[in-house]
């Protein structure tokens, strides 16, 4: 009898390492899907037009980046979804629509322009030089968030993971 319980007990120790270990190569090539498609956003939206110039003043993904980048994740077969980090963040679902929740991917647009002339305007005070909008290009840059999670078979998604990375700034 004593025999057998530690057949059992070993038997246990066994199946916790394969679980362990599978779901580390899970997390690996989840996040090496998730990096991937991190870099491929960023390159979509740096290569399109409406980045630089922008859909009116928010600089938002028009429908043709959108669809790339939806056309991207189709054919990477990146299925993962999270919540964005703020109500800054705009998030998307894997068919390019605007989401609240659950998100493919999310953006957030940073616009430089706006605090580079702030900060001219504040340093030309007294009429000691004139700064229009019109002096300097648009300049924004996009943060993008993709997840990627920690799936152990039987137990399913136990832990969601966030990867940042941003464009380089872009003019209009």
């Amino acid at each position: 009898m004593k025999e057998a319980l530690g057949g059992i007990s070993l038997f246990q120790i066994v199946v916790l390492f394969i679980l362990l270990f599978t779901g580390i190569m899970c997390m690996t090539i989840n996040h090496a899907k998730a990096f991937g498609v991190k870099d491929e956003i960023v390159t979509i939206i740096q290569n399109s037009e409406i980045a630089a110039y922008g859909s009116g003043s928010n600089y938002e993904l028009d429908a043709t980046t959108s669809k790339q980048i939806s056309d991207h994740l189709r054919d990477a077969g990146y299925r993962i979804t999270g919540n964005c980090p703020s109500s800054e963040w705009i998030g998307y679902d894997r068919e390019g629509k605007k989401v609240a929740k659950d998100a493919a991917y999310c953006i957030k647009i940073n616009d430089v322009s706006s605090a580079f002339h702030a900060d001219l305007n504040d340093k030309c005070k007294n009429d000691k030089c004139v700064v229009t909008n019109d002096d300097f290009p648009s300049m924004v840059y996009y943060d993008v968030v993709v997840f990627y999670q920690l799936d152990i078979p039987v137990f399913k998604q136990i832990m969601n993971f966030k990867i940042y990375s941003s464009t380089k700034v872009l003019f209009g």
